[in-house]
């Protein structure tokens, strides 16, 4: 790669970090310590800066793969110091023996790469590309319904429901008014119904969907699944409570979290039903909406012992960074929109820092990011 088109990243901004709330984070045990804008430099296949790519990284978090959507391939991508890139793929079939079809998200395993959408999976041996291919109906645990569907949470560009230990994926499963957890065993290419008990009602009662001429509008406020270490840790985008679900013991516990930077929670129109037949009351609900608080997924950085969480502020779409530690006591409030304005919501945790793309794209062969580093407060 062309020292050309590498970024310089040797300065380094440091901030302060402000007091927060009732609880004393006066005196901050961590900064951010954020680089220049480097380059991702993209293949020629088809992948370009706008769109949405799921991000599956090896487990030294310095290279992994990248789903394509343009080009329907599996790209790789590498990670060093100072940049990124992406090599192109080969662009796979929809229909036959090796035939893939819509992809919502997916995973790798060492001998398997599964692609997934809401009604099917897609199982790719590594080493033949072959293919084979199922409905959800097929896996015997969604009862008599024809058509069941999971939900694919489309919050985090990095796939964070995998258990690398036994190669099992974790999906949300909505129905009639209960939100639960689906366990998919890539060894057994079996399904399950994990026993853990999200807060459906809760869940429910702060969710924005809405029926318009027939279409349903909104959603996308499913849980957010990661799998670190011995645990299923749940964030819910619309309120800020935490879930810790262990998979070896089966106790689960629940976290709530305050702060005065961010409410806890979003909040519905004062009229609102799920059901309108104004369009222009429905774009003005739904603008208000997406303007509230979001939280994203959980990290682990393990070098610091810490869980990290983005979450989007109100109409200012300030950004901040909350850090807990490994009891899930909510230790710092860091405000990356502070560092940079540049910083988009959505980032993935590798081994050089949390790799923020930014809001400003200029142009299309190149993306642009940033790495977002904690630094010991001296």
């Amino acid at each position: 790669m062309s020292s050309k088109r590498r970024c310089n990243f040797s300065l380094f901004l440091i901030i302060g970090i402000f007091s927060c709330s009732e609880n004393d984070y006066s005196k901050q045990e961590y900064v951010l310590e954020v680089s220049d804008r480097k380059e991702f430099i993209i293949g020629q296949g088809g992948l370009t800066t706008e769109g949405y790519y799921i991000v599956f990284l090896d487990s030294a978090k310095s290279k992994g793969t990248i789903y394509n959507e343009i080009a329907h391939s599996l790209d790789s991508i590498f990670i060093s110091a100072d940049s990124a890139w992406s090599k192109d793929g080969e662009i796979m079939e929809t229909e036959g023996p090796y035939g893939v079809g819509t992809v919502f998200t997916y995973f790798s395993t060492p001998k398997i790469n599964m692609f997934i959408n809401s009604q099917k999976f897609f199982r790719q041996n590594v080493q033949t590309k072959e293919v084979s291919r199922k409905f959800l109906q097929e896996y015997g645990v969604f009862g008599d319904l024809k058509y069941p569907s999971i939900a694919i949470s489309g919050a985090s560009r990095e796939f964070t429901g995998l258990d690398k230990k036994d190669n099992t994926g974790y999906f949300d499963y909505d129905f009639e008014n209960r939100i639960k957890v689906i366990g998919y065993s890539v060894e057994r290419d079996s399904m399950f119904i994990l026993p853990v008990a999200l807060d459906s009602s809760r869940f429910y009662n702060a969710r924005f969907k809405v029926r318009y001429k027939g279409l349903i509008l909104g959603g996308g406020e499913e849980p957010q699944l990661s799998v670190i270490g011995d645990n299923l840790v749940v964030s819910y985008p619309s309120f800020n409570d935490i879930l810790v679900y262990n998979l070896n013991s089966g106790l689960q516990n629940t976290y709530t979290f305050e702060s005065k930077f961010f409410p806890s929670q979003k909040r519905r129109p004062e009229n609102y039903r799920e059901e309108v037949d104004s369009g222009e009351l429905l774009w003005d609900w739904q603008e208000a909406w997406n303007n509230q608080v979001r939280f994203g997924s959980i990290s682990f950085i393990k070098d610091m012992n810490v869980y990290v969480r983005s979450v989007k502020g109100e109409e200012n779409a300030a950004l901040f960074l909350e850090l807990f530690d490994s009891n899930f006591k909510k230790i710092s409030e860091l405000s990356l929109s502070e560092v940079n304005l540049d910083l988009s919501t959505t980032y993935f945790n590798t081994k050089y820092g949390l790799f923020f793309r930014a809001k400003e794209q200029p142009v299309e062969e190149v993306m642009y990011y940033y790495n977002v580093n904690l630094v010991r407060n001296k």
